[in-house]
């Protein structure tokens, strides 16, 4: 490409003085962005034309030589929309349209081939906006090449596939990173292999399951070294086998053979991210092991023209913590999926990072239905141009795509750990239906709950404080807690330790809590309720009874439809309602089984919700240019929440200064990304809607303090809640119950969701 060649030697001269940001050349970005995208793509070994990836990465942000963006980088005036222009640039040099979308929507994110098409054939203004900015290009476009990308673009719908959407968010995530990393002071990352294996320490015991455990890994291990070639793989084994020792051994096993760059473990819950990371830093050390979880860069969809100290010390926070750097990278699924589908520029950044990576897939019937056969056709397609192992694992293996088992066949726990047993009505035809105040006189009748630890679990935050109240009534003579997905994770750490100790010191214990514990947490009762959900999440929190198998005991999951006060079912707008009547259907016709019929149970239960549901075609869709339109893997209501900070103890707030005062810059990221870890621990998410009615209830609590106790913090981007609204009863946040909303009772359920 001779005219990048001579472009680049121009481009110093032509961009003179002007800045990107407040404290940085044009042409030093330009160059910077450039460089570093293409060391992203050498680092993981991706196969690209370098050329165009440099053209794309040294025009994208041409059109910030306007007087008013330049104006707007010294706080005056609102600025300009210099994205379009840009493209116009990008065009001129390659001739290719596709890379002038690419930055054309460098800011906002990708969109539908209709619009496109639409907004590139209306748009006659190439030769004013080039000229306009910089009269002495000399690569203007011709009429001859506007009339040619005018046949490109009414003859592209007919040439549009698969991999014309796989190259521009390949090129969109690789521009995308290195812009918004050189934009915060960082343009290089450091060159880290996949660490060396250590096998973690393991409980001081040796019984006749440890053994089988320990056969069981070894078998899945050697089936593993004899895969050849990248592909999806699954590994099906019953709660408490030690899928997750296993799968990272696994993982290992395949990276340091085949050379990946990256092991990827995907967990449906931010709360199971916490503790799988435990594992994952015993075996690779924590310096090597990075928690995607953050709570607070969903906000930051786009990137903010806000070039105060405040706005650009969070944008600095969200980029470090959003961005896969690390080579073993603990994440929740929504985020794999964003990295896949999401149309919104700063989700794609982690799009190349799958490129000769091991992603495992934990729990992944947790995924939508309605989406199996498309998702995996996905996969499929991205392990063939990537080089990416897919391991799925999960007691309850959904069928998402043509795989290869590493488990034995008919693996089954050696012993009957457990019964399930669903509560019906009288007539036997219909699941018995409570409220959680009529739930005392089921488990009294039904299960050993003064003999035996129990657990809780229902669908909603509210049922959950509900359950725990309950289990406080019953006069149980031990300690009761609470999870939730409004317990900040620094809690839910002491909460899980506790338990742990007391399970080790075999005292009695109890449970109330949401999905948190459905799957990967190491917990285990005498007994366990569950409130109706589809099979499989039952099936999950079927694995903490009587989990480490005592073999004089067989423990008994119970299961009832819990309704609230206004008659209505928890389960509605948290599950799919054609994935809870088929669950009826099969627990209704097998209402007692144990846990060596949870396979047959479950293998029917998909039957039934393949047969039932329709399929979305996530594949043809990609393959038809629709990649502006984005079907969210749950609804989290993410895009309705905001990140509150608690001050739980002393630590939190020297912490948060120092963020929102620190110049941060490349020399000093690692203290950023520790300090940024720590106050993570410290944050949970609630709805927006709640925000007045909680800032109304703190104006009541009295205070000392100059300062709010429920403020915005980092430009209104987060909130604080200081520990004046902290209290075990009556305040806005309980030690024991997690945040407590002043309008909790009459709140709409979907607010309530975990």
């Amino acid at each position: 490409m001779s005219r990048l060649t001579e472009m680049n030697a121009l481009l110093g001269s032509l961009l003179g003085k002007k800045r990107s940001h407040p404290n940085k050349l044009l042409f030093t970005h330009l160059q910077n962005v450039a460089d570093f995208a293409c060391k992203i793509a050498v680092n993981q070994s991706i196969t690209i034309d370098e050329d165009l990836l440099m053209a794309i990465a040294l025009t994208h942000d041409i059109g910030k030589i306007h007087p008013k963006f330049q104006k707007l980088l010294d706080g005056v005036g609102s600025g300009i929309n210099h994205a379009k222009p840009s493209a116009w640039f990008t065009f001129s040099i390659t001739e290719n349209i596709w890379a002038a979308e690419i930055v054309c929507r460098h800011h906002t994110g990708l969109r539908n081939l209709d619009d496109l098409i639409a907004d590139w054939v209306n748009d006659h203004n190439f030769e004013k906006e080039i000229k306009n900015l910089l009269p002495n290009w000399p690569f203007l476009i011709s009429e001859e090449q506007f009339e040619n990308l005018q046949d490109i673009l009414f003859d592209i719908k007919q040439d549009i596939n698969i991999e014309h959407w796989f190259k521009v968010r390949l090129f969109y995530s690789l521009l995308i990173t290195a812009d918004r990393m050189d934009a915060i002071g960082i343009n290089s990352l450091p060159e880290k292999i996949i660490p060396t294996f250590s096998q973690p320490k393991l409980p001081n015991r040796s019984t006749k399951v440890d053994a089988w455990r320990a056969e069981i890994k070894a078998l899945c291990l050697q089936k593993a070294k004899e895969v050849n070639k990248p592909g999806i793989y699954t590994l099906t084994l019953p709660t408490g086998a030690g899928k997750t020792l296993t799968g990272l051994s696994i993982a290992y096993e395949w990276a340091k053979r085949f050379g990946a760059k990256s092991i990827i473990y995907c967990l449906p819950f931010i709360s199971i991210v916490e503790q799988t990371a435990f594992v994952a830093k015993e075996v690779f050390s924590a310096e090597n092991v990075q928690e995607d979880h953050s709570l607070s860069y969903r906000k930051d969809d786009e990137e903010s023209t806000d070039y105060t100290k405040e706005a650009m010390a969070w944008n600095k926070m969200s980029v470090l913590f959003r961005y896969w750097r690390e080579p073993v990278v603990l994440t929740t699924l929504v985020h794999m999926w964003d990295a896949l589908f999401n149309p919104k520029s700063n989700r794609t950044m982690n799009f190349h990072r799958l490129s000769n990576a091991v992603v495992i897939l934990d729990e992944p019937q947790t995924i939508s239905p309605h989406f199996w056969k498309g998702f995996g056709k996905v996969l499929s397609y991205i392990s063939q141009k990537f080089n990416t192992f897919f391991l799925l694992m999960t007691a309850t293996q959904p069928q998402i795509a043509s795989e290869r088992e590493l488990a034995p066949p008919n693996t089954f726990f050696p012993y009957n750990r457990h019964q399930y047993e669903i509560v019906m009505k009288e007539e036997k035809t219909e699941i018995k239906k409570v409220k959680i105040d009529e739930l005392p006189n089921i488990l009294k009748d039904r299960l050993p709950i003064h003999e035996r630890s129990g657990l809780v679990v229902v669908n909603r935050k509210k049922e959950a404080i509900e359950a725990y109240k309950m289990l406080e009534g019953l006069e149980l003579k031990a300690p009761i807690l609470l999870l939730s997905g409004w317990v900040t994770p620094y809690r839910r750490r002491i909460i899980l330790r506790y338990l742990k100790w007391l399970e080790k010191k075999g005292l009695r214990h109890y449970l109330a809590a949401t999905q948190v514990v459905e799957a990967g947490v190491d917990l285990d009762f005498g007994w366990v309720f569950r409130d109706l959900g589809p099979i499989d999440s039952i099936i999950q929190v079927g694995g903490r009874c009587n989990r480490h198998c005592d073999e004089d005991y067989v423990g008994k999951v119970l299961v009832a439809e819990i309704i609230d006060n206004r008659g209505k079912s928890t389960w509605r707008k948290i599950y799919d309602e054609i994935m809870i009547d088929k669950t009826k259907e099969v627990l209704i016709n097998k209402p007692n089984f144990s846990e060596r019929e949870v396979s047959t149970i479950v293998d029917e239960y998909y039957r039934k919700i393949i047969e039932s549901l329709a399929s979305i075609p996530i594949f043809e869709q990609l393959s038809k240019g629709q990649w502006g339109e984005f079907a969210k893997l749950i609804d989290d209501q993410e895009n309705n929440n905001v990140t509150v900070f608690i001050e739980e103890n002393n630590k939190l707030l020297p912490m948060l200064k120092k963020l929102e005062e620190t110049d941060w810059s490349l020399e000093n990221r690692d203290e950023q990304k520790k300090i940024i870890q720590k106050v993570m621990q410290y944050a949970i998410e609630i709805p927006k809607d709640l925000v007045s009615s909680c800032r109304s209830f703190c104006a009541q609590i009295h205070t000392y303090s100059e300062e709010p106790i429920f403020r915005p913090i980092f430009e209104g981007r987060a909130w604080l809640l200081r520990k004046e609204a902290i209290k075990k009863e009556g305040g806005l946040y309980s030690p024991l119950l997690g945040f407590l909303p002043p309008e909790l009772n009459g709140i709409e359920s979907s607010s309530l969701l975990l």
